[in-house]
């Protein structure tokens, strides 16, 4: 297995010097290679440790271990809470990983909600997932490419995206894929790592092993995204202090407890802790910062 990766990882170090390929999509190639290949099993085995026979798992259970982003579920919930959605409306997660935040929007106001991430994988145990807490009929997953939306122009009422744009290099498709895509006067939030000053990076980070294939940008060059794709800017909030002190508890807690990193681990691969860690020290060093925002078309 250590053979196969490190071949993989040449591989695409390769086909992104050589072809100039749009690292998104190579960025993430590599990043898959590190993932859990049974993450919908392990899901389920680490809930029934919790004597929860499977019939009996809802979304709170699954919820542990599909919102891949700091604080998760909570962070989630706080974000949402002012929006006003009901069953006829549609959303989109950009980036939606295992589809946690999906099925929480699902769940909460009865909508409709599209989730798209690069990964297979992450496709595959998002369906699972809402078939197990009965979501399938309010929840639809695709595996495609966020610059590159299979969705008609003028579709949804809100798009969402968490912890996704630091793997992407070309942030104006991100940015004008969401807006084609958004309905006149839909909204578009975003909560996400940026960069903060110049100072060094250690790698791992949650989102990448290695610094070739992270893309931070700045508060400024994403307000200057904004600007340039005539969003209206609604709201904006540093949420690096809320990150800070959940992640120094989490820390705490998985040091004395390891257990509570298997949900973790099935996302980031065995060196989760790691980082995690060198992301905690990244926001207490000011070289990164966590903000949310929300935008309107």
């Amino acid at each position: 297995m250590s053979l196969n990766l490190n071949l993989q990882k040449l591989k695409v170090r390769k086909i992104d010097r050589d072809r100039n390929t749009d690292r998104f999509n190579i960025g993430n190639l590599y990043f898959l290679c590190r993932m859990k290949s049974n993450q919908y099993q392990m899901i389920l085995g680490a809930i029934e440790k919790m004597d929860i026979s499977q019939v009996d798992i809802t979304r709170k259970q699954t919820s542990a271990y599909d919102e891949f982003h700091v604080r998760g579920r909570a962070v989630s919930e706080e974000l949402f809470s002012q929006i006003e959605l009901d069953c006829n409306s549609q959303v989109l997660d950009l980036g939606c990983g295992l589809g946690g935040t999906c099925r929480m929007l699902a769940e909460k106001f009865g909508c409709q909600v599209s989730g798209i991430d690069y990964s297979d994988q992450h496709i595959e145990t998002a369906k699972s997932l809402s078939k197990l807490v009965n979501l399938d009929d309010k929840t639809e997953f695709i595996q495609g490419d966020a610059t590159q939306l299979p969705y008609p122009a003028d579709h949804f009422d809100l798009i969402i995206t968490q912890h996704v744009q630091m793997c992407i290099t070309d942030k104006e498709k991100l940015y004008s894929e969401a807006k084609r895509v958004l309905k006149k006067g839909g909204r578009f939030i975003y909560y996400d790592v940026l960069k903060k000053n110049e100072g060094t990076l250690i790698f791992p980070l949650p989102w990448v092993d290695d610094e070739v294939f992270s893309f931070l940008i700045s508060s400024e060059e994403l307000e200057n995204k904004r600007c340039s794709l005539d969003f209206k800017k609604i709201d904006s909030e540093d949420q690096s202090q809320k990150g800070l002190d959940f992640l120094s508890s989490f820390i705490a807690k998985a040091n004395d407890k390891p257990a509570i990193l298997t949900g973790q681990k099935i996302l980031m691969g065995d060196n989760a802790l790691e980082k995690i860690t060198n992301l905690y020290q990244a926001l207490k060093d000011e070289t990164v910062s966590l903000e949310s925002g929300v935008w309107i078309k």
